[in-house]
């Protein structure tokens, strides 16, 4: 964690120096992630994406002749944290928030900036709760509704019938929210599991209850290394059950923390191993340029850089409802996929199962239509 730290805090320091030499002020970004805890490690990975970023687009020029300024703070996932970050960087003048780590703070920080007449842009927040709303709010990560329909029809042509969610308390607008919505179309046997990696640390051990219901397949709604130790467990209480997780666990900790029972593991993703799409090719070979290693937590940073800066460069005058209106026209414009919003800033993006092979890698088994 403390190289991390000090890498970020390198990245900080390298990318402020790429601003171009003119005098134009510059438009600033607020960015307000919680880098504090267990899940420090994802906003930072989320910040050095969006940094780089930064970087890439100020040494073509920037945007109109004006450098782009990411003004970060850390939230600290608490209430009275999102409220002071937020409203600092309100304070200091920016017209749009990249933030925050999951859907439990963006939900908390959702009224307060919105209500401030300021952008949220979300890479993170899935809650369904947000979605068809004319506000100011949009979002690059995908919509809890849309891809539980396609994970329920999944379940379904394989012949589940009884399927056990295990279920992270600690992030429920994301984790409570799938799976209600899951709920709602999966035909069969569905028990939750509930869990709270943030306060009982005991979870590993008592999750081996959980097969109790003899279920077909185990659905982890849990973050990368409580995924991958929670797998580690069941696995040698002899549980078996097919393993599946979300996006929220494919990064390298997975593995890191599960070690070989995470082999044949599954992971319902908008990110594709084998995506050959030419920006996020790019994308790959800059992340790996500065050291660090590429994943789905970078890749989201810097696309919502660059899709604010595709916004920015079609703006006449720069408001926050002006912004929004460009960003739901900059059609085909992401860093991952082609990127495009509907009407009330939700996006459609393509679902994935990845899978990991022997050799512990993720690799693309289909898309989930």
């Amino acid at each position: 964690m403390k190289n991390k730290a000090r890498v970020g805090l390198f990245l900080l320091f390298i990318f402020s120096l790429a601003l171009p030499g003119c005098k134009k002020a510059p438009f600033l970004i607020g960015f307000s992630m919680n880098f504090t805890g267990p899940g420090a490690n994802m906003a930072m990975y989320v910040r050095d994406g969006a940094l780089l970023a930064v970087r890439d687009i100020n040494a073509a020029g920037g945007i109109k002749g004006r450098p782009l300024k990411l003004l970060v703070r850390n939230d600290k996932g608490t209430r009275k944290g999102i409220e002071t970050a937020d409203l600092d960087l309100i304070q200091k003048g920016v017209s749009v928030i990249i933030g925050h780590r999951n859907g439990h703070d963006t939900l908390i920080a959702y009224p307060i900036v919105t209500s401030k007449n300021v952008l949220l842009l979300s890479p993170a927040c899935t809650s369904s709760k947000l979605s068809g709303r004319d506000d100011l709010f949009v979002r690059t990560t995908f919509v809890n509704d849309d891809i539980a329909q396609k994970i329920a029809r999944y379940f379904s042509g394989k012949g589940i019938t009884r399927l056990l969610c295990i279920i992270d308390q600690s992030n429920d607008a994301y984790t409570l929210d799938l799976y209600e919505n899951l709920k709602k179309d999966f035909k069969g046997s569905l028990d939750p599991f509930y869990i709270n990696t943030a306060s009982d640390l005991t979870y590993p051990e008592t999750a081996k209850l959980a097969v109790l219901s003899g279920p077909q397949a185990i659905f982890f709604l849990t973050p990368p290394a409580a995924t991958g130790f929670l797998v580690q467990r069941l696995r040698a209480s002899g549980c078996r059950a097919s393993f599946y997780g979300t996006i929220w666990a494919q990064t390298q900790d997975l593995i890191r923390f599960g070690g070989d029972a995470v082999v044949g593991l599954k992971l319902f993703t908008f990110v594709n191993p084998k995506n050959t799409y030419p920006p996020f090719r790019a994308f790959i070979r800059k992340i790996k340029e500065t050291g660090l290693t590429p994943n789905i937590r970078n890749a989201l940073g810097y696309e919502a850089v660059a899709f604010i800066a595709r916004g920015l460069e079609k703006v006449d005058s720069m408001t926050p409802e002006a912004l929004k209106t460009a960003l739901l026209h900059a059609h085909k414009s992401g860093v991952i996929e082609k990127l495009a919003l509907n009407a009330f800033g939700d996006p459609h993006r393509s679902l994935w199962l990845v899978g990991i092979n022997k050799k512990k890698r993720m690799t693309t088994l289909q898309e989930i239509k």
